[in-house]
């Protein structure tokens, strides 16, 4: 059982239940900041790379990084076979885990 939230970060298709939608990286970080410090913490996010602005789900995924904002698990779900790369590369070169 999922005992810490559940992000998902995309401007344009909804979030799966369970799930808190986020449409824009300051929407996103506003999220992160808040669940990071609340008991369960974050337990997964999802990156879609292209947020229709000039931040992108890979500035997201660098201010976890520069923040060392810790979460469970994370997942991609970006159609961008180049920023989905770019984000995994990232997260797994800080120790992030991947969900399967």
């Amino acid at each position: 059982m999922l005992k810490g939230e559940m992000i998902w970060i995309d401007d344009i298709r909804p979030a799966p239940e369970g799930y808190r939608w986020c449409k824009n990286y300051k929407q996103a970080i506003a999220t992160i900041d808040y669940f990071s410090v609340c008991e369960g913490g974050i337990e997964l996010i999802s990156f879609d790379h292209d947020l229709a602005e000039e931040k992108s789900g890979y500035d997201v995924a660098k201010y976890l990084v520069e923040n060392q904002i810790s979460i469970k698990r994370y997942k991609v779900h970006s159609a961008n076979p180049v920023g989905r790369f770019n984000i995994e590369q990232l997260l797994n070169h800080y120790g992030y885990k991947k969900h399967n």
